[in-house]
């Protein structure tokens, strides 16, 4: 991370499933014009191949992107309103439930 995304690390967890894995990463970085919710995260779901299933993630130099999106399997970027991270870790352990593995 540059000197304006340094934060502390707030959550990191990993779930395996067999080919697939979910990881979720939240740092608590300073308010500023790039995280202006002093949150800096990323939650993905994928194949160990490298093949990204769902991504939510606040990367603010993502082309056409809201601030806060989604990539998806098929390459697509969805706007994602953002409620807090709580709320969207919550979306995501669904997600990839809805995907057959049964996060808990």
């Amino acid at each position: 991370m540059g000197d304006d995304e340094s934060g502390t690390l707030l959550l990191r967890e990993r779930e395996n499933f067999g080919d697939r894995y979910a990881e979720v990463r939240v740092w608590d970085v300073a308010e500023s014009d790039r995280y202006p919710d002093g949150v800096k995260y990323s939650l993905q779901y994928g194949t160990l191949e490298g093949e990204t299933l769902i991504r939510y993630d606040n990367f603010p130099d993502h082309p056409d992107a809201a601030h806060h999106h989604k990539h998806t399997r098929d390459g697509d970027v969805e706007d994602v309103d953002f409620d807090g991270i709580l709320p969207l870790y919550r979306q995501f352990k669904t997600e990839v439930t809805d995907y057959g593995h049964d996060w808990n």
